[in-house]
């Protein structure tokens, strides 16, 4: 069980048919990852959960396959032991190396050789997408929710909306993205680029989060209006699914959830 638990408010909903995890800027190899990785998979004894979504910025410092073992098998053993499968999506640093050939053609990361693709688990319509070059007519085409997506859920680096010291908001996407997100009934959007775990309260209806605390170095938190909570700190996002809500988390290092919303139906 892991150490300091959330509060029992904070717990995953018992019997809750489907969770994932969400996380972001993670693959340096170094302490700081291991302390997320290891987190998650004693997590993952806890409350299990069945997929990973990453925001990119998978393998630093420029996606080399070489850095494969340390950034991904290494770290995550355990959850590849318990058949947890990851599908993400690519960073800047991500294609440095061959426009990210290498990621993309590897399996452990589960984009099945595509920068845009769709995901389909528990109820949960996955549009995971390429930011470094954003497709707004595949986006256009795959955001309405088909027979049996009962959620959508958007996940791409370069964040819409952002009180990261670093980077911030990506300029143009707010005016580009939130109409769009809000006619197709978009639930969440899951962005990286800033190291920090940052969420926004409701724009046109849709919730923005910034999780980019997966184990690169940390960066600030600035003021931006519509945020609802910035925090400078390693984490990871469990996201539990149940037919009237979905629940998020982020987990800090030490298991204490460092901040938690309801998005419901």
């Amino acid at each position: 069980m892991p150490q300091g638990d959330p509060p029992q408010a904070d717990r995953p909903a018992p019997g809750s048919a489907f969770a994932f995890v969400a996380i972001g800027d993670f693959g340096t190899g170094g302490e700081d990852q291991y302390e997320v990785a290891e987190r998650m998979c004693e997590w993952h004894d806890e409350f299990p959960f069945e997929i990973v979504i990453t925001t990119g910025d998978n393998v630093y410092p420029v996606g080399q396959p070489e850095s494969f073992d340390a950034a991904l098998y290494e770290p995550y053993g355990c959850l590849i032991e318990n058949d947890v499968r990851f599908h993400a999506s690519l960073g800047n640093h991500d294609v440095m190396t061959d426009n990210g050939f290498h990621e993309l053609n590897e399996p452990f990361l589960g984009m099945g050789e595509e920068r845009n693709y769709i995901v389909r688990r528990g109820g949960v319509r996955f549009v995971i997408a390429d930011s470094n070059s954003l497709d707004l007519d595949w986006l256009r085409g795959n955001l309405t929710a088909g027979k049996g997506d009962r959620w959508t859920v958007v996940a791409f680096h370069h964040p819409v909306l952002s009180p990261g010291s670093s980077h911030g908001s990506t300029p143009g996407f707010l005016a580009r993205l939130a109409p769009l997100f809000s006619e197709r009934g978009v639930d969440l959007v899951l962005n990286g680029h800033d190291h920090i775990y940052a969420a926004t309260r409701e724009v046109r209806g849709v919730r923005y989060v910034v999780t980019g605390g997966g184990g690169a170095p940390l960066y600030g938190c600035e003021e931006l209006d519509v945020a609802e909570e910035c925090i400078a700190e390693h984490h990871f996002l469990y996201v539990s699914v149940e037919r009237e809500r979905l629940t998020v988390t982020a987990v800090g290092v030490d298991g204490e959830s460092l901040h938690s919303f309801e998005i419901a139906d």
